[in-house]
Protein backbone atom coordinates (compact mmCIF):
# COMPACT_ATOMS: atom_id res chain seq x y z
CA UNK A 1 0.00 0.00 0.00
CA UNK A 2 1.36 3.41 -0.61
CA UNK A 3 2.02 5.81 1.89
CA UNK A 4 0.58 8.98 0.27
CA UNK A 5 -3.00 9.81 -0.40
CA UNK A 6 -4.86 13.39 -1.23
CA UNK A 7 -7.42 12.50 2.18
CA UNK A 8 -7.36 10.40 5.09
CA UNK A 9 -10.00 9.44 7.41
CA UNK A 10 -9.81 8.59 10.30
CA UNK A 11 -12.25 6.18 12.07
CA UNK A 12 -14.67 3.53 9.82
CA UNK A 13 -18.16 4.58 11.65
CA UNK A 14 -21.46 6.47 9.71
CA UNK A 15 -19.62 9.50 9.56
CA UNK A 16 -15.79 8.30 8.49
CA UNK A 17 -17.72 5.68 5.75
CA UNK A 18 -19.99 8.23 4.80
CA UNK A 19 -16.78 10.90 3.97
CA UNK A 20 -14.57 8.49 2.31
CA UNK A 21 -16.90 7.01 0.32
CA UNK A 22 -18.48 9.85 -1.57
CA UNK A 23 -14.83 11.56 -1.30
CA UNK A 24 -13.73 8.82 -3.19
CA UNK A 25 -16.30 8.25 -5.74
CA UNK A 26 -16.55 11.92 -6.48
CA UNK A 27 -15.45 12.63 -10.83
CA UNK A 28 -11.82 13.34 -10.07
CA UNK A 29 -11.40 10.00 -7.75
CA UNK A 30 -8.98 11.53 -5.09
CA UNK A 31 -6.77 8.79 -3.58
CA UNK A 32 -8.39 7.85 0.19
CA UNK A 33 -7.23 6.11 3.02
CA UNK A 34 -9.77 5.11 5.54
CA UNK A 35 -8.19 3.57 8.53
CA UNK A 36 -9.74 2.02 11.14
CA UNK A 37 -8.28 0.72 14.38
CA UNK A 38 -11.05 -2.95 14.31
CA UNK A 39 -11.30 -5.25 12.08
CA UNK A 40 -13.49 -5.91 9.46
CA UNK A 41 -16.52 -6.78 10.85
CA UNK A 42 -18.28 -9.38 8.17
CA UNK A 43 -18.95 -11.88 10.33
CA UNK A 44 -22.66 -12.88 9.55
CA UNK A 45 -23.00 -13.64 12.99
CA UNK A 46 -22.75 -10.27 14.03
CA UNK A 47 -25.92 -9.06 11.78
CA UNK A 48 -28.69 -11.02 13.23
CA UNK A 49 -31.48 -8.45 13.78
CA UNK A 50 -32.92 -10.37 17.19
CA UNK A 51 -29.36 -9.81 18.92
CA UNK A 52 -29.18 -6.26 18.12
CA UNK A 53 -29.79 -6.06 22.46
CA UNK A 54 -26.54 -8.03 22.96
CA UNK A 55 -24.23 -7.93 20.40
CA UNK A 56 -22.46 -4.82 21.86
CA UNK A 57 -21.73 -7.55 24.92
CA UNK A 58 -21.32 -10.90 23.44
CA UNK A 59 -18.40 -10.30 20.90
CA UNK A 60 -16.12 -7.63 23.20
CA UNK A 61 -13.58 -7.28 20.05
CA UNK A 62 -16.59 -4.86 18.32
CA UNK A 63 -16.30 -2.48 21.66
CA UNK A 64 -13.64 -0.52 22.60
CA UNK A 65 -15.75 -1.12 26.10
CA UNK A 66 -15.37 2.28 27.93
CA UNK A 67 -16.66 2.94 31.27
CA UNK A 68 -17.26 6.38 32.94
CA UNK A 69 -15.45 7.44 35.63
CA UNK A 70 -17.88 6.73 38.75
CA UNK A 71 -21.03 9.37 38.29
CA UNK A 72 -21.13 11.61 41.56
CA UNK A 73 -25.36 11.89 40.71
CA UNK A 74 -25.69 7.72 40.08
CA UNK A 75 -24.96 6.48 43.16
CA UNK A 76 -20.68 6.59 42.15
CA UNK A 77 -21.48 3.95 39.94
CA UNK A 78 -19.26 3.70 36.63
CA UNK A 79 -21.43 3.66 33.63
CA UNK A 80 -21.24 1.47 30.59
CA UNK A 81 -19.48 3.70 27.45
CA UNK A 82 -20.04 1.26 24.89
CA UNK A 83 -18.25 2.11 21.53
CA UNK A 84 -18.07 0.16 18.25
CA UNK A 85 -14.41 -0.75 16.83
CA UNK A 86 -14.56 -2.13 13.59
CA UNK A 87 -15.86 -1.05 9.92
CA UNK A 88 -18.75 0.25 10.53
CA UNK A 89 -18.29 1.56 14.48
CA UNK A 90 -20.86 1.93 16.70
CA UNK A 91 -23.61 1.17 13.82
CA UNK A 92 -22.16 -2.38 14.22
CA UNK A 93 -22.83 -2.93 17.40
CA UNK A 94 -25.82 0.07 18.59
CA UNK A 95 -29.58 -1.06 19.06
CA UNK A 96 -30.25 -0.55 15.49
CA UNK A 97 -32.18 2.86 15.63
CA UNK A 98 -33.19 5.08 12.70
CA UNK A 99 -34.39 8.17 14.13
CA UNK A 100 -34.41 11.74 12.96
CA UNK A 101 -35.43 14.15 15.59
CA UNK A 102 -37.49 17.06 15.76
CA UNK A 103 -37.22 19.80 12.69
CA UNK A 104 -36.43 22.90 15.06
CA UNK A 105 -33.08 21.24 16.59
CA UNK A 106 -31.63 21.38 13.30
CA UNK A 107 -32.89 25.08 13.22
CA UNK A 108 -31.52 25.51 16.32
CA UNK A 109 -28.18 23.96 14.83
CA UNK A 110 -28.01 26.25 12.15
CA UNK A 111 -28.86 29.15 14.22
CA UNK A 112 -25.92 28.93 16.84
CA UNK A 113 -23.11 27.98 14.09
CA UNK A 114 -24.40 30.57 11.47
CA UNK A 115 -24.65 28.46 8.71
CA UNK A 116 -28.35 27.25 6.97
CA UNK A 117 -26.56 24.08 5.99
CA UNK A 118 -28.05 22.88 9.18
CA UNK A 119 -31.54 24.58 8.75
CA UNK A 120 -34.14 21.29 8.49
CA UNK A 121 -35.02 21.75 4.79
CA UNK A 122 -31.63 21.20 4.13
CA UNK A 123 -30.74 18.62 6.01
CA UNK A 124 -33.81 16.55 5.09
CA UNK A 125 -32.80 16.29 1.88
CA UNK A 126 -29.00 15.03 3.00
CA UNK A 127 -31.29 12.72 5.19
CA UNK A 128 -32.66 11.43 2.15
CA UNK A 129 -29.66 10.91 0.15
CA UNK A 130 -28.61 7.88 3.18
CA UNK A 131 -31.77 6.30 3.17
CA UNK A 132 -33.33 3.37 1.76
CA UNK A 133 -36.37 3.71 3.19
CA UNK A 134 -39.07 0.84 3.18
CA UNK A 135 -42.18 2.04 4.56
CA UNK A 136 -44.30 -0.67 4.60
CA UNK A 137 -45.62 -2.20 7.67
CA UNK A 138 -48.26 -4.69 8.85
CA UNK A 139 -51.63 -4.43 7.61
CA UNK A 140 -52.59 -4.76 11.56
CA UNK A 141 -50.90 -1.88 12.59
CA UNK A 142 -51.75 0.10 9.74
CA UNK A 143 -54.03 2.26 11.90
CA UNK A 144 -51.40 3.67 13.55
CA UNK A 145 -48.15 3.96 11.42
CA UNK A 146 -48.18 5.25 7.63
CA UNK A 147 -44.91 6.70 7.01
CA UNK A 148 -45.27 8.44 3.50
CA UNK A 149 -42.16 7.15 1.10
CA UNK A 150 -42.27 11.24 -0.28
CA UNK A 151 -40.55 12.16 2.94
CA UNK A 152 -38.14 9.50 3.14
CA UNK A 153 -35.05 8.57 0.33
CA UNK A 154 -35.34 5.55 -1.71
CA UNK A 155 -31.97 4.96 -3.35
CA UNK A 156 -29.74 5.70 -0.61
CA UNK A 157 -26.82 3.26 0.63
CA UNK A 158 -28.56 2.41 3.89
CA UNK A 159 -31.10 0.12 3.97
CA UNK A 160 -33.99 0.72 6.25
CA UNK A 161 -37.30 -1.06 7.49
CA UNK A 162 -40.08 -2.33 9.98
CA UNK A 163 -39.97 -5.51 10.88
CA UNK A 164 -42.81 -7.94 8.88
CA UNK A 165 -44.28 -9.64 11.32
CA UNK A 166 -43.86 -7.62 15.20
CA UNK A 167 -43.99 -9.53 18.46
CA UNK A 168 -47.76 -10.46 20.39
CA UNK A 169 -48.71 -7.46 22.21
CA UNK A 170 -47.10 -4.50 20.72
CA UNK A 171 -50.03 -2.87 19.21
CA UNK A 172 -51.17 -2.39 22.98
CA UNK A 173 -48.56 0.53 23.49
CA UNK A 174 -50.83 2.41 20.50
CA UNK A 175 -53.82 1.88 22.23
CA UNK A 176 -52.43 2.72 25.63
CA UNK A 177 -50.70 5.94 24.76
CA UNK A 178 -54.52 7.50 23.04
CA UNK A 179 -56.14 6.01 26.30
CA UNK A 180 -53.88 8.13 28.52
CA UNK A 181 -54.23 11.39 26.37
CA UNK A 182 -50.43 10.80 25.10
CA UNK A 183 -51.37 10.29 21.35
CA UNK A 184 -49.56 8.79 18.91
CA UNK A 185 -47.62 9.54 15.55
CA UNK A 186 -47.42 8.32 12.37
CA UNK A 187 -44.30 8.95 11.20
CA UNK A 188 -42.01 10.36 14.09
CA UNK A 189 -38.72 10.67 11.15
CA UNK A 190 -41.37 13.35 9.88
CA UNK A 191 -39.87 16.30 11.81
CA UNK A 192 -42.47 15.73 14.34
CA UNK A 193 -41.27 12.79 16.29
CA UNK A 194 -44.18 13.94 19.25
CA UNK A 195 -46.77 11.20 20.13
CA UNK A 196 -46.33 7.62 19.96
CA UNK A 197 -44.84 5.77 17.59
CA UNK A 198 -42.45 3.11 15.87
CA UNK A 199 -38.44 3.62 14.92
CA UNK A 200 -37.89 2.26 11.79
CA UNK A 201 -34.56 0.42 12.02
CA UNK A 202 -31.26 -0.15 10.38
CA UNK A 203 -31.93 -3.83 8.82
CA UNK A 204 -33.46 -5.35 6.26
CA UNK A 205 -34.22 -8.79 4.54
CA UNK A 206 -32.86 -10.01 7.77
CA UNK A 207 -29.80 -8.67 8.50
CA UNK A 208 -28.86 -5.23 10.25
CA UNK A 209 -27.25 -2.79 8.20
CA UNK A 210 -24.30 -0.41 9.08
CA UNK A 211 -21.86 2.23 8.34
CA UNK A 212 -19.77 -0.31 6.26
CA UNK A 213 -22.59 -0.47 3.41
CA UNK A 214 -20.62 2.52 1.98
CA UNK A 215 -17.76 0.80 1.06
CA UNK A 216 -20.11 -1.96 -0.85
CA UNK A 217 -18.58 -1.34 -4.21
CA UNK A 218 -15.79 1.13 -2.97
CA UNK A 219 -13.52 2.03 -6.52
CA UNK A 220 -10.25 0.99 -6.56
CA UNK A 221 -8.91 5.00 -5.47
CA UNK A 222 -10.14 4.08 -1.94
CA UNK A 223 -7.78 1.99 0.65
CA UNK A 224 -9.43 0.54 3.56
CA UNK A 225 -7.15 -0.16 6.28
CA UNK A 226 -8.07 -2.39 9.09
CA UNK A 227 -6.69 -2.69 12.60
CA UNK A 228 -4.76 0.63 12.54
CA UNK A 229 -5.28 2.10 15.78
CA UNK A 230 -3.55 6.06 15.20
CA UNK A 231 -1.33 7.25 17.74
CA UNK A 232 -0.63 10.90 17.01
CA UNK A 233 -1.72 13.44 13.83
CA UNK A 234 1.77 14.39 12.28
CA UNK A 235 2.52 18.19 11.64
CA UNK A 236 4.80 20.75 10.26
CA UNK A 237 4.15 23.93 12.48
CA UNK A 238 0.87 24.32 12.35
CA UNK A 239 -0.58 22.11 9.49
CA UNK A 240 -1.46 18.87 9.33
CA UNK A 241 0.44 16.43 7.23
CA UNK A 242 -0.15 12.98 7.94
CA UNK A 243 -0.60 10.07 10.70
CA UNK A 244 1.18 7.49 12.44
CA UNK A 245 -0.23 4.41 13.82
CA UNK A 246 0.70 2.27 17.30
CA UNK A 247 2.71 0.34 15.36
CA UNK A 248 4.68 3.27 13.31
CA UNK A 249 3.27 3.24 10.12
CA UNK A 250 3.14 6.50 8.72
CA UNK A 251 0.90 8.01 6.07
CA UNK A 252 0.91 11.68 4.39
CA UNK A 253 -2.28 13.54 3.28
CA UNK A 254 -1.68 16.51 0.39
CA UNK A 255 -4.96 17.78 1.23
CA UNK A 256 -7.02 16.71 4.06
CA UNK A 257 -7.30 14.55 7.40
CA UNK A 258 -10.59 14.17 8.71
CA UNK A 259 -10.76 13.18 12.20
CA UNK A 260 -14.23 10.80 12.65
CA UNK A 261 -13.25 8.57 15.88
CA UNK A 262 -16.23 9.60 17.48
CA UNK A 263 -16.86 11.90 20.58
CA UNK A 264 -14.57 10.23 23.00
CA UNK A 265 -11.37 9.34 20.77
CA UNK A 266 -11.14 11.90 18.10
CA UNK A 267 -10.78 14.61 21.71
CA UNK A 268 -8.29 11.95 23.06
CA UNK A 269 -6.64 12.05 19.63
CA UNK A 270 -6.34 15.47 19.26
CA UNK A 271 -4.73 15.82 22.53
CA UNK A 272 -2.05 13.30 22.23
CA UNK A 273 -1.26 14.54 18.90
CA UNK A 274 -0.45 17.97 21.30
CA UNK A 275 -3.91 19.90 19.96
CA UNK A 276 -5.79 20.76 23.29
CA UNK A 277 -5.88 22.29 26.56
CA UNK A 278 -2.38 23.08 27.47
CA UNK A 279 -2.34 22.08 31.74
CA UNK A 280 -3.99 18.64 30.38
CA UNK A 281 -1.34 18.05 27.90
CA UNK A 282 1.59 19.49 30.00
CA UNK A 283 -0.12 16.74 32.64
CA UNK A 284 1.12 13.98 30.59
CA UNK A 285 4.56 15.05 28.82
CA UNK A 286 3.08 16.19 25.41
CA UNK A 287 4.20 18.75 23.08
CA UNK A 288 1.82 21.96 22.66
CA UNK A 289 0.80 22.45 18.81
CA UNK A 290 -1.73 24.35 19.56
CA UNK A 291 -3.89 25.28 22.42
CA UNK A 292 -7.59 24.68 22.13
CA UNK A 293 -9.04 25.37 25.25
CA UNK A 294 -12.57 23.43 24.72
CA UNK A 295 -11.11 20.37 22.98
CA UNK A 296 -12.96 17.61 25.43
CA UNK A 297 -15.03 19.34 27.18
CA UNK A 298 -18.62 19.78 26.84
CA UNK A 299 -19.59 16.12 26.18
CA UNK A 300 -23.05 16.13 26.33
CA UNK A 301 -25.15 12.51 26.27
CA UNK A 302 -28.94 11.04 26.68
CA UNK A 303 -29.69 8.76 29.46
CA UNK A 304 -32.49 6.57 30.54
CA UNK A 305 -34.13 4.54 33.48
CA UNK A 306 -37.12 2.41 33.41
CA UNK A 307 -40.02 0.37 34.91
CA UNK A 308 -41.70 -3.32 33.83
CA UNK A 309 -44.77 -4.68 34.16
CA UNK A 310 -45.51 -8.41 34.89
CA UNK A 311 -48.37 -9.66 32.89
CA UNK A 312 -50.16 -12.91 32.89
CA UNK A 313 -49.10 -16.10 31.62
CA UNK A 314 -49.72 -16.15 27.47
CA UNK A 315 -49.91 -12.29 27.06
CA UNK A 316 -46.69 -12.20 25.56
CA UNK A 317 -44.65 -15.31 23.90
CA UNK A 318 -40.59 -13.61 24.37
CA UNK A 319 -40.21 -15.67 27.61
CA UNK A 320 -41.47 -18.68 26.20
CA UNK A 321 -39.71 -18.48 23.30
CA UNK A 322 -35.84 -17.17 24.88
CA UNK A 323 -36.32 -20.39 27.64
CA UNK A 324 -37.00 -23.18 25.15
CA UNK A 325 -33.56 -24.48 23.64
CA UNK A 326 -35.44 -26.29 20.91
CA UNK A 327 -37.42 -23.44 19.41
CA UNK A 328 -34.21 -21.49 19.86
CA UNK A 329 -31.97 -23.79 18.11
CA UNK A 330 -34.55 -23.87 15.39
CA UNK A 331 -35.23 -20.18 15.29
CA UNK A 332 -31.28 -20.14 14.62
CA UNK A 333 -31.27 -22.67 11.78
CA UNK A 334 -34.10 -21.19 9.71
CA UNK A 335 -32.51 -17.89 9.94
CA UNK A 336 -29.17 -19.38 8.76
CA UNK A 337 -30.82 -21.06 5.83
CA UNK A 338 -32.63 -18.22 4.51
CA UNK A 339 -32.92 -15.43 7.19
CA UNK A 340 -36.61 -15.71 8.31
CA UNK A 341 -38.18 -16.81 10.82
CA UNK A 342 -38.29 -15.97 14.92
CA UNK A 343 -34.41 -14.54 14.64
CA UNK A 344 -35.94 -11.45 12.28
CA UNK A 345 -39.25 -11.14 14.96
CA UNK A 346 -37.96 -10.79 18.76
CA UNK A 347 -36.72 -7.74 19.62
CA UNK A 348 -37.20 -5.70 16.34
CA UNK A 349 -40.31 -4.01 16.66
CA UNK A 350 -39.61 -1.28 19.56
CA UNK A 351 -42.37 1.50 19.77
CA UNK A 352 -40.87 5.16 20.95
CA UNK A 353 -42.28 8.16 21.14
CA UNK A 354 -40.99 11.49 22.25
CA UNK A 355 -43.34 13.79 24.58
CA UNK A 356 -43.97 17.41 25.44
CA UNK A 357 -44.53 17.46 29.48
CA UNK A 358 -46.22 20.34 31.33
CA UNK A 359 -44.87 19.60 34.58
CA UNK A 360 -41.75 20.36 33.45
CA UNK A 361 -42.38 23.67 31.72
CA UNK A 362 -43.83 24.65 35.28
CA UNK A 363 -40.86 23.10 37.22
CA UNK A 364 -38.64 25.61 38.37
CA UNK A 365 -36.17 24.08 37.36
CA UNK A 366 -37.47 24.79 33.78
CA UNK A 367 -37.55 28.21 34.70
CA UNK A 368 -34.30 28.66 36.01
CA UNK A 369 -32.90 27.55 32.76
CA UNK A 370 -31.82 30.89 29.98
CA UNK A 371 -33.94 32.24 28.02
CA UNK A 372 -33.02 31.17 24.40
CA UNK A 373 -32.84 27.46 26.01
CA UNK A 374 -36.42 28.12 27.59
CA UNK A 375 -37.69 29.30 23.82
CA UNK A 376 -36.47 26.29 22.41
CA UNK A 377 -38.44 23.82 24.80
CA UNK A 378 -41.73 25.50 23.97
CA UNK A 379 -41.25 24.93 20.50
CA UNK A 380 -43.75 22.68 19.53
CA UNK A 381 -41.85 19.80 18.23
CA UNK A 382 -39.13 19.51 20.61
CA UNK A 383 -40.02 16.95 22.95
CA UNK A 384 -39.04 16.82 26.41
CA UNK A 385 -38.63 13.30 26.97
CA UNK A 386 -39.01 9.93 24.85
CA UNK A 387 -40.54 6.61 26.41
CA UNK A 388 -39.50 3.30 24.61
CA UNK A 389 -41.42 0.16 25.23
CA UNK A 390 -40.58 -3.91 24.33
CA UNK A 391 -37.13 -3.71 24.99
CA UNK A 392 -35.11 -6.49 26.88
CA UNK A 393 -35.96 -6.81 30.39
CA UNK A 394 -33.31 -4.27 31.94
CA UNK A 395 -35.90 -3.12 34.56
CA UNK A 396 -36.94 -5.62 36.40
CA UNK A 397 -35.82 -5.35 40.42
CA UNK A 398 -35.62 -8.41 41.88
CA UNK A 399 -37.70 -10.95 40.26
CA UNK A 400 -36.68 -13.32 38.74
CA UNK A 401 -38.07 -13.96 35.20
CA UNK A 402 -39.91 -17.73 34.24
CA UNK A 403 -40.85 -19.33 31.67
CA UNK A 404 -44.05 -18.41 31.63
CA UNK A 405 -43.45 -14.84 32.75
CA UNK A 406 -44.93 -12.08 30.78
CA UNK A 407 -43.59 -8.91 30.60
CA UNK A 408 -43.73 -5.06 29.25
CA UNK A 409 -40.05 -3.16 30.32
CA UNK A 410 -40.51 0.58 29.11
CA UNK A 411 -37.55 2.77 29.04
CA UNK A 412 -37.21 6.67 30.11
CA UNK A 413 -35.65 9.12 28.15
CA UNK A 414 -34.96 12.90 29.59
CA UNK A 415 -34.41 15.09 26.90
CA UNK A 416 -32.37 18.56 26.43
CA UNK A 417 -29.86 17.55 28.90
CA UNK A 418 -27.96 20.36 30.69
CA UNK A 419 -25.22 18.51 31.93
CA UNK A 420 -22.04 18.84 30.51
CA UNK A 421 -18.71 16.69 31.22
CA UNK A 422 -15.84 15.97 29.48
CA UNK A 423 -12.89 13.48 28.12
CA UNK A 424 -9.47 13.65 29.28
CA UNK A 425 -6.06 11.63 28.91
CA UNK A 426 -5.36 8.76 31.11
CA UNK A 427 -1.66 9.18 29.78
CA UNK A 428 0.54 10.00 26.67
CA UNK A 429 -0.10 6.42 25.75
CA UNK A 430 -2.30 5.80 22.89
CA UNK A 431 -3.04 2.84 23.60
CA UNK A 432 -5.16 3.40 27.02
CA UNK A 433 -8.16 4.61 27.42
CA UNK A 434 -9.53 8.06 28.01
CA UNK A 435 -11.12 8.89 30.81
CA UNK A 436 -14.88 9.95 30.04
CA UNK A 437 -16.72 11.87 33.01
CA UNK A 438 -20.49 13.20 31.36
CA UNK A 439 -21.64 14.13 34.92
CA UNK A 440 -24.87 12.31 34.15
CA UNK A 441 -27.93 13.76 36.17
CA UNK A 442 -25.30 16.75 37.09
CA UNK A 443 -27.50 19.64 35.92
CA UNK A 444 -31.05 20.11 38.31
CA UNK A 445 -32.84 20.58 34.94
CA UNK A 446 -32.21 16.85 34.04
CA UNK A 447 -33.26 15.36 37.24
CA UNK A 448 -36.24 17.00 36.91
CA UNK A 449 -37.03 15.96 33.69
CA UNK A 450 -35.92 12.25 34.36
CA UNK A 451 -38.35 12.30 37.26
CA UNK A 452 -41.42 13.63 35.24
CA UNK A 453 -40.39 11.28 32.06
CA UNK A 454 -40.11 8.30 34.37
CA UNK A 455 -44.08 8.79 36.14
CA UNK A 456 -44.89 9.21 32.44
CA UNK A 457 -44.16 6.10 31.76
CA UNK A 458 -45.29 4.46 34.56
CA UNK A 459 -48.68 6.16 33.67
CA UNK A 460 -49.17 4.35 30.14
CA UNK A 461 -47.92 0.85 31.78
CA UNK A 462 -50.97 1.85 33.54
CA UNK A 463 -53.27 2.81 31.30
CA UNK A 464 -56.41 -0.04 30.80
CA UNK A 465 -55.30 -1.83 27.83
CA UNK A 466 -52.23 -3.03 30.24
CA UNK A 467 -54.09 -3.36 33.42
CA UNK A 468 -56.79 -6.18 32.44
CA UNK A 469 -53.88 -8.39 31.86
CA UNK A 470 -51.05 -6.66 34.92
CA UNK A 471 -50.11 -9.05 37.88
CA UNK A 472 -48.01 -5.93 39.16
CA UNK A 473 -45.65 -3.37 38.46
CA UNK A 474 -41.81 -4.41 39.15
CA UNK A 475 -38.20 -2.76 38.86
CA UNK A 476 -39.81 0.61 40.01
CA UNK A 477 -39.38 3.38 42.50
CA UNK A 478 -41.38 2.57 46.05
CA UNK A 479 -43.75 5.21 45.39
CA UNK A 480 -44.41 8.73 42.73
CA UNK A 481 -42.52 10.92 45.00
CA UNK A 482 -39.76 12.83 43.78
CA UNK A 483 -37.42 11.65 46.32
CA UNK A 484 -38.40 7.92 45.67
CA UNK A 485 -38.53 8.26 41.37
CA UNK A 486 -35.15 10.21 41.74
CA UNK A 487 -33.49 7.45 44.21
CA UNK A 488 -34.83 5.08 41.59
CA UNK A 489 -33.33 6.56 38.79
CA UNK A 490 -29.91 7.09 40.21
CA UNK A 491 -29.44 3.51 41.14
CA UNK A 492 -30.55 2.56 37.54
CA UNK A 493 -29.70 4.96 35.03
CA UNK A 494 -27.92 3.77 32.05
CA UNK A 495 -26.08 5.71 29.06
CA UNK A 496 -28.05 5.86 26.01
CA UNK A 497 -24.40 6.25 24.09
CA UNK A 498 -25.48 9.11 22.56
CA UNK A 499 -22.09 11.12 23.50
CA UNK A 500 -21.92 14.30 21.71
CA UNK A 501 -20.19 17.81 21.78
CA UNK A 502 -16.56 17.06 22.57
CA UNK A 503 -15.27 19.27 19.56
CA UNK A 504 -17.56 21.76 19.31
CA UNK A 505 -18.58 23.24 16.37
CA UNK A 506 -19.60 26.86 16.07
CA UNK A 507 -19.44 30.48 14.30
CA UNK A 508 -16.40 33.18 14.67
CA UNK A 509 -16.04 34.42 17.81
CA UNK A 510 -17.64 31.58 20.18
CA UNK A 511 -15.47 30.63 22.83
CA UNK A 512 -16.32 27.31 22.98
CA UNK A 513 -15.69 26.36 19.49
CA UNK A 514 -13.03 24.01 18.19
CA UNK A 515 -13.93 23.61 14.22
CA UNK A 516 -15.76 25.91 12.01
CA UNK A 517 -19.00 25.21 10.20
CA UNK A 518 -16.22 23.76 7.51
CA UNK A 519 -15.15 21.64 10.11
CA UNK A 520 -11.36 22.80 9.91
CA UNK A 521 -10.19 22.43 13.46
CA UNK A 522 -9.42 25.98 14.21
CA UNK A 523 -5.76 27.31 14.28
CA UNK A 524 -4.74 24.15 12.29
CA UNK A 525 -4.17 23.74 8.47
CA UNK A 526 -5.42 20.46 6.72
CA UNK A 527 -6.87 19.22 9.95
CA UNK A 528 -10.91 18.53 10.14
CA UNK A 529 -12.93 16.68 12.54
CA UNK A 530 -16.08 15.40 11.13
CA UNK A 531 -18.20 13.03 14.13
CA UNK A 532 -20.83 13.45 16.72
CA UNK A 533 -17.60 15.22 18.77
CA UNK A 534 -18.85 18.46 16.86
CA UNK A 535 -22.69 18.87 17.72
CA UNK A 536 -23.40 22.23 19.17
CA UNK A 537 -26.16 20.68 20.90
CA UNK A 538 -27.37 16.96 21.43
CA UNK A 539 -30.57 16.56 19.33
CA UNK A 540 -33.35 15.02 21.19
CA UNK A 541 -33.47 11.81 18.90
CA UNK A 542 -31.07 9.04 18.53
CA UNK A 543 -27.60 9.88 17.51
CA UNK A 544 -26.68 6.84 14.74
CA UNK A 545 -28.55 9.40 11.83
CA UNK A 546 -27.00 12.44 12.94
CA UNK A 547 -23.36 10.76 12.20
CA UNK A 548 -24.55 10.05 9.25
CA UNK A 549 -25.55 13.70 8.66
CA UNK A 550 -22.33 14.96 9.62
CA UNK A 551 -20.34 12.21 7.68
CA UNK A 552 -22.58 13.73 4.23
CA UNK A 553 -22.60 17.44 4.99
CA UNK A 554 -18.38 17.35 5.50
CA UNK A 555 -18.36 15.55 2.53
CA UNK A 556 -20.57 17.71 0.50
CA UNK A 557 -18.28 20.68 1.76
CA UNK A 558 -15.00 19.04 0.81
CA UNK A 559 -16.04 18.13 -2.35
CA UNK A 560 -17.28 21.34 -2.97
CA UNK A 561 -14.05 23.21 -1.66
CA UNK A 562 -12.04 21.10 -3.63
CA UNK A 563 -13.72 20.91 -6.97
CA UNK A 564 -14.16 17.11 -7.20
CA UNK A 565 -17.40 17.01 -8.27
CA UNK A 566 -18.15 19.98 -10.91
CA UNK A 567 -22.29 18.87 -10.19
CA UNK A 568 -21.75 19.19 -6.76
CA UNK A 569 -22.81 22.53 -4.22
CA UNK A 570 -23.99 22.72 -0.51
Amino acid sequence: MPSDFDFIVVGAGPSGCAIASRLASSSKRPAVLLLEAGGDNKSSDYLIPSERFTLAFSQPGLNWGYKTTPQEFCKNREIDYSRGKGLGGSSAINFSCWLIGADEDFNEWAKRVGDDAWNWENVKQRFKKIESYHVEVPKDVQKWLGPKPEDHGTDGPLHLSYAPVWEKGIHHVYEAAEEVGMGTNPDVNSGNPIGMGMGIFTMYKGDRTTASCYLDGAPSNLSVLTNSPISKVLFDGKRATGVRTIDGREFYASNEIILSGGALNTPQLLMLSGIGPTDELQKHGIEVVHELLEVGKNLQDHCFSGVSILQKPGTSNRMAFETDADATAAARAQYLKDKTGQMTEYYTSTPMGWFQSDAILASDEFKALDESTQELLHKSTVPHFEIATHVPPLFIGDHQLQPTDSYVTALAFPMNPQSHGEVTLASANPADLPLVDPKLLSHPYDRRAAIEALRSTMNLLEAPVFAKDTIKMIGCPKSRSDEDCLEHIQATLMSSWHMCSTVRMGKDGDSKACVDTSFRVLGIKNLRVADLSVLPLLPNTHTQSTAYLVGETAAEKLIAEYGLDLSSKL
